[in-house]
């Protein structure tokens, strides 16, 4: 696995998360949302969706898998922090290039934007880019 693979891990695993909590949210609006109510005497089908124990059973599961998935993310994080750790000490700059460009991932599920990285280290986002290249040869992978 390169060194980009292993710092992409990160947000792929934060995406997986978010659409969890994505789901979560879908499902409580949709329990929580009034439904009209039907006076008809018409016998009809019972719909096993609008079940509460049904609702309660499938939240508890997505609630599961969400920490599960929150766990894995702290997991790749803390892997990806004890790597940068690894990097030489006079490579402190490269090390804050990957912190800021893989670790901070943006509202929009995308890494931290050249230039906000760039603001972060002190350098201009085409310098930062160079450096990037640098810093992911200096990645350990091992």
């Amino acid at each position: 696995m390169t060194a980009k693979e292993m710092l992409m891990r990160y947000l792929y695993a934060v995406r997986e998360a978010r659409e969890m909590e994505l789901q979560i949210a879908k499902l409580r609006l949709k329990y929580a949302a009034p439904s009209a109510i039907k006076y008809s005497d018409m016998p009809t089908s019972h719909d096993a969706n609008h079940d509460l124990s049904d609702y309660a059973a499938r939240l508890d599961e997505l609630t599961d898998m969400l920490v599960k998935r929150y766990s894995k993310c702290i997991g790749i994080e803390i892997d990806i922090e004890s790597r940068l750790e690894r990097m030489p000490e006079d490579k402190q700059v490269l090390r804050e290039i990957l912190r800021h460009r893989y670790l901070t991932i943006t509202d929009e599920g995308k890494l931290n934007h050249w230039e906000d990285v760039g603001k972060a280290v002190g350098y201009t986002d085409r310098r930062v880019q160079s450096l990037h290249g640098i810093a992911l040869l200096y990645f350990p992978t091992d």
